[in-house]
């Protein structure tokens, strides 16, 4: 009897002192998310791992938010759907255009220089430079109507900048076979055609494309001037806010380029001063330099940084803080002798630089940084004046780089390992657009006292590994 009571008085004490969760009860506080219109690039449209498929479409920044907002009211929320899950990337080319499909991770066997296997690996490849797709059928897909009739919520469009949102005509006189397949007609813009659906609650998320692209060349040359920015940003968030339905709404700022794994990865393995040579070795590539018009290039006993081609044509030697990008053939450094000298291919020894649109130095990074952060000063100042709120992409990004930890799963800005990004190194996966998602939604909480619920990290899917 005593033994029964005891375990009665344990359970009761248990059942005291478990930690119950509160009825949530999610809540819009007067915002209107019957309509839900989301404009930007490639991050907004669901791209991924290179290329743009169906499900990266499903999982799509904006797309998982509509989700998260069915719960207080929202509506049906559109996308162009290309109707492919193999996906179609695109490049320029003289007379057309090359595409192909999306990267996927597969397990391989290298072999050095020599034929000697070396350590097994995890790589990530466009399959269509290998298995060579039909062109005619990628081309098809690319140009092909969405497969959901609109207009559509979603008016994010890889590659689009600042300025391409009031472009006429931008996909079918400019090129961008991503708008060209869904615009309302061939001189619209991207702006008209998202102001014309009337939004409710609208989200922004611009001007990554207006330091990235230039990054992505390994140059600073290429980017969106500030006082250009600050002239059409409020301009476009103005037409949204100017809707008859008077919305509120949610714009983000900008992360700098060296957080995302693009920038970082092959720096983290290949260390910019990594050519050993002896003092013979030293001299004799310091006589092939002299010979061949650059004394200026000096090696020694030890250590040595790469040379590369910086944007005016001259040489340099690397310095720490310089940044290798995801790009780099590191078979030619490994088997050419890129950024020392080539051996393979002269009766001899030739200088090799590494081409400069493969480095990202401390320069460049500057002048990017600073850039970025004019482009930042310009949206939080929109944000402040319009009381929109905004999420801190920007120093999101920065915490991932050290991780942080969702729904019980650690993420970080690491490439592959990390869980956050697609194949690309550029992107984020599935499992990355919900945790940005998420914080859009907070963004919103915060600024509006809505309890909108946050979307559950574990049901989105990460990289698929072989």
């Amino acid at each position: 009897m005593k033994k029964i009571l005891f375990i009665i008085l344990s359970l009761a004490v248990l059942t005291a002192c478990e930690r119950k969760i509160d009825e949530f009860n999610a809540s819009a506080n007067g915002l209107d998310f019957s309509n839900f219109v989301s404009v930007g690039n490639s991050l907004t449209a669901g791209y991924a791992d290179g290329a743009l498929y169906t499900s990266g479409q499903e999982n799509s920044i904006p797309n998982i938010m509509a989700t998260q907002f069915k719960t207080v009211g929202g509506g049906t929320f559109k996308q162009p759907l290309i109707g492919t899950n193999d996906g179609v990337g695109f490049q320029p080319i003289p007379g057309g255009l090359y595409c192909y499909t999306k990267r996927v991770l597969y397990y391989t066997v290298d072999k050095d220089c020599y034929g000697n296997p070396v350590v097994p690996e995890i790589k990530s490849i466009k399959p269509g430079f290998v298995s060579n797709p039909d062109q005619a059928t990628l081309l098809q897909q690319l140009f092909a109507p969405s497969t959901v009739t609109g207009p559509y919520n979603n008016m994010g469009v890889p590659g689009a900048t600042l300025q391409t949102l009031f472009m006429p005509g931008y996909g079918s006189q400019y090129g961008n076979p991503y708008f060209t397949r869904f615009a309302t007609s061939p001189g619209t813009t991207i702006l008209a055609d998202a102001i014309a659906q009337q939004p409710s609650f609208f989200y922004l998320w611009i001007g990554n494309n207006d330091v990235l692209a230039s990054a992505l060349a390994g140059t600073d040359q290429m980017m969106t001037p500030a006082d250009t920015f600050a002239k059409y940003y409020p301009m476009a968030a103005g037409a949204l806010m100017a809707s008859a339905k008077k919305p509120k709404g949610v714009i983000a700022n900008l992360p700098y380029v060296t957080s995302i794994p693009f920038f970082t990865t092959i720096s983290q393995k290949l260390p910019w001063n990594g050519v050993p040579l002896d003092a013979t070795q030293a001299a004799q590539l310091n006589g092939l330099y002299a010979l061949q018009g650059h004394p200026e290039i000096v090696w020694k006993a030890g250590l040595n940084p790469f040379v590369y081609k910086k944007e005016d044509g001259t040489l340099a030697q690397l310095q720490e803080g310089d940044l290798f990008l995801l790009t780099l053939p590191t078979d030619s450094i490994k088997c050419r002798g890129m950024g020392i000298a080539d051996t393979t291919k002269h009766p001899m020894p030739y200088i090799y630089p590494i081409p400069g649109k493969y480095v990202l130095d401390k320069s460049e990074q500057a002048n990017l940084k600073a850039r970025t952060d004019e482009f930042n000063a310009t949206i939080y100042k929109v944000a402040t004046e319009n009381n929109l709120a905004i999420a801190d992409m920007n120093g999101y990004l920065k915490q991932f780089a050290s991780g942080m930890v969702f729904d019980g799963i650690k993420m970080s800005t690491a490439f592959v390992s990390g869980g956050l990004f697609s194949t690309d190194g550029v992107h984020l996966n599935p499992r990355g657009n919900c945790v940005t998602a998420n914080f859009f939604i907070q963004a919103i909480n915060s600024k509006y006292g809505s309890t909108i619920p946050q979307a559950n990290v574990t049901n989105y899917p990460g990289l698929t590994f072989p």
